[in-house]
């Protein structure tokens, strides 16, 4: 059920309410704007159970949610359904999962501190768990760490400074809110934006080369350079090279951590062309028109692209995000999916401690 306590607007799905199959079905339906969700083996639906109590602070969305083994899975056609770019930061209070998580194999275990990225896929199994998650906007913390993009799959293990650090504030936090007001939620939300990016940058910083800051440097302000300009039909690595002055071997090695400049480029085209489908834009209506808007020569060649990425095909995308639209349309609804949807949706950049 949806409802709004005397301080903090909260939902809340208890484990007392359903059993079963019901129960599943119910909670798998909540969550399904994230993730889809399947059990572990199907005849353990008739004993499943889950619950879920998630409260909104403005800028951020705090929710601590358990259940039974489960799959948990994020395709091109859920990202497309979703349409939302935010992080989740997870902190495992029991159980863990384990699975490939942007094509890389990740282990989670109880006590750890994980990262995910909304616009990358993931498939996992967990065990029977309890977690506390934060959702916090790309706008909130991309600005903060130096590789935004590299995130997914991070996990910082909960014997570590940083990773107790991180758990135990998101432990303290879930525990006190429900005795704050919206404004001091909305302090809370910009600080603990902070914090994630202030842990997340002294793991990935332990990483790095001494050349790290000049290198992290140099790649920030190439990566501005080709968000202002991934419009032209003529951005490619010749073209950096000779704004930047660097020869393509050092081009080259800069963007190796993601995949190559090549593909950073694509990805952040076809990122922009996800964004046109699913929200769009006057004079971009066809598919034809985003790809060339997008710096794409062909609606084939973006077609093909598009599919390589998110396992679906441009027109596809659009009608699942039009779908999820009509069913979000009725502004009256309080059923908990469709509240946490809506919420999912309204979250803005919070500000950092400190910050205008």
């Amino acid at each position: 059920m949806a409802r709004i306590n005397s301080q903090l607007p909260v939902l809340t799905f208890g484990r007392a309410s359903l059993t079963g199959a019901a129960c599943f079905e119910r909670w798998r339906n909540i969550l399904s704007i994230v993730f889809d969700v399947e059990p572990d083996h199907r005849e353990d639906v008739d004993s499943f159970t889950g619950s879920m109590t998630t409260y909104h602070l403005g800028g951020l969305l705090l929710s601590d949610t358990a259940g039974s083994a489960v799959r948990f899975r994020r395709s091109g056609a859920t990202i497309a359904r979703s349409a939302i770019e935010h992080y989740l930061v997870q902190v495992y209070l029991e159980g863990g999962y384990a699975g490939s998580v942007g094509g890389r194999e990740v282990e989670m275990r109880a006590g750890d501190v994980c990262v995910l990225d909304l616009t990358r896929p993931l498939s996992t199994r967990a065990d029977t768990f309890r977690n506390i998650t934060i959702v916090v906007p790309r706008d909130s913390l991309a600005p903060l760490v130096k590789s935004p993009d590299t995130l997914h799959g991070t996990i910082l293990p909960g014997a570590s400074a940083v990773g107790s650090l991180l758990g135990d504030h998101l432990r303290t936090l879930c525990d006190r809110l429900p005795d704050m007001t919206e404004r001091e939620a909305r302090a809370v939300a910009g600080g603990t934006a902070g914090l994630v990016a202030a842990c997340l940058g002294s793991t990935i910083d332990a990483h790095e080369p001494p050349r790290a800051e000049l290198h992290a440097a140099m790649l920030a302000r190439i990566k501005r350079f080709i968000d202002e300009r991934l419009d032209s039909p003529d951005l490619d690595a010749d073209t950096i090279c000779r704004t930047f002055g660097l020869s393509r071997s050092s081009l080259y090695r800069l963007f190796d951590p993601l995949g190559g400049v090549a593909a950073h480029i694509r990805e952040r085209r076809l990122s922009r062309a996800f964004a046109d489908l699913v929200t769009p834009q006057p004079g971009r209506t066809r598919v034809i028109d985003i790809a060339l808007h997008r710096g794409f020569g062909s609606e084939a060649s973006f077609s093909r692209a598009f599919r390589a990425i998110y396992g679906l095909t441009p027109g596809e995308a659009r009608a699942i995000a039009d779908g999820m639209r009509r069913l979000l349309a009725p502004a009256d609804s309080g059923d908990a999916d469709s509240v946490l949807q809506r919420w999912m949706h309204s979250l803005y950049p919070a500000r950092t401690a400190g910050g205008a």
